[in-house]
């Protein structure tokens, strides 16, 4: 079945900068994989995102893509994911990384792809 239909399967991602924490304790984003459709959406969204001319804008913007595609997350210190909002946490080229990471379905290792 391909991964984007797979009924309440949630991936993690990590930020580059977390990558080499213990994995019990290294914050972790979860999503779903997003169809060739949803690329090409978030893809329109990011570079949407850009074009404000106000930071906060932009920062919205991006948040709001955050919003539209995180389904959880983990090791976030006191930012509980039902409560919390990105800004409170993340710089802006973090959020990006991930809508970057997100878009790329990066969930998947190279291992994966290769099989």
């Amino acid at each position: 079945m391909p991964l984007c239909l797979e009924p309440n399967q949630r991936f993690p991602i990590v930020l580059d900068i977390d990558a080499d924490k213990p994995v019990d304790t290294r914050p972790t984003f979860y999503v779903v994989s997003l169809s060739m459709r949803e690329q090409i959406k978030l893809s329109a969204g990011m570079d949407a995102a850009l074009s404000h001319d106000k930071t906060e804008e932009i920062f919205d913007a991006t948040c709001k893509l955050l919003d539209d595609y995180l389904v959880g997350w983990s090791n976030m210190g006191p930012h509980d994911y039902a409560e919390a909002n990105v800004k409170d946490f993340l710089t802006h080229g973090e959020a990006r990384e991930l809508l970057r990471k997100i878009l790329g379905n990066s969930h998947v290792s190279p291992d994966e792809k290769k099989s």
